[in-house]
């Protein structure tokens, strides 16, 4: 029996390291909100309230910009960016301002077991392999459905497709094939 869907929020909400997480968030966005308009006057492409823009960790704010441009202007600006803050009553005392790294192609890495030469993969490892992928494939199924059109979805989206080509890579290369005519074997 499988239980009826849920928003991200609420799944999140029931432990303690989500809910944790979701106010982290939550306040993040709020204090986005506060000096977005005073970023705006800074650098107009700059938009804390993006994905990854500003993240708030205690009494810290972390701004994440894309170009060390964006990164010196806004650095000037830190003296008003605090004030704007507190007087909203955030406890931040202090503003890190950092290039936001951009993941790499290359970067992305694949489980050990599936980048082994098959003569040395164990027996079994291929649906060991597929077993292990296939919860994250529901949930990324799930979370892609359950969200609005956003960047979020986007990557569910795409984190779907990749694990689907994955699986079915793996049942490719576990099937037997007759070496000689590229044939299944049925045994």
């Amino acid at each position: 029996m499988t239980s009826a869907p849920r928003r991200l929020q609420d799944a999140l909400a029931e432990s303690a390291a989500g809910s944790a997480l979701m106010h982290r968030y939550r306040a993040s966005q709020r204090a986005a909100a506060v000096i977005e308009s005073e970023c705006q006057r800074i650098v107009p492409e700059f938009q804390p309230a993006r994905s990854g823009g500003c993240d708030l960790r205690g009494t810290t704010l972390r701004l994440n910009a894309w170009q060390p441009a964006q990164v010196a202007k806004l650095r000037q600006a830190v003296p008003r960016l605090l004030r704007l803050l507190q007087e909203q009553g955030f406890d931040v005392i202090e503003i890190k301002i950092r290039v936001q790294p951009r993941a790499l192609s290359s970067s992305v890495r694949w489980p050990p077991i599936l980048t082994m030469p098959r003569a040395r993969q164990a027996p079994g490892a291929d649906r060991a392999v597929s077993s292990q992928i296939k919860p994250a494939l529901t949930f990324a199924r799930k979370l892609a459905l359950t969200l609005p059109e956003s960047r979020l979805r986007a990557a569910a989206q795409r984190l779907a497709a990749t694990l689907t080509a994955t699986i079915a890579q793996i049942r490719e290369s576990g099937e037997p094939r007759n070496e000689q005519n590229g044939e299944e074997q049925n045994t």
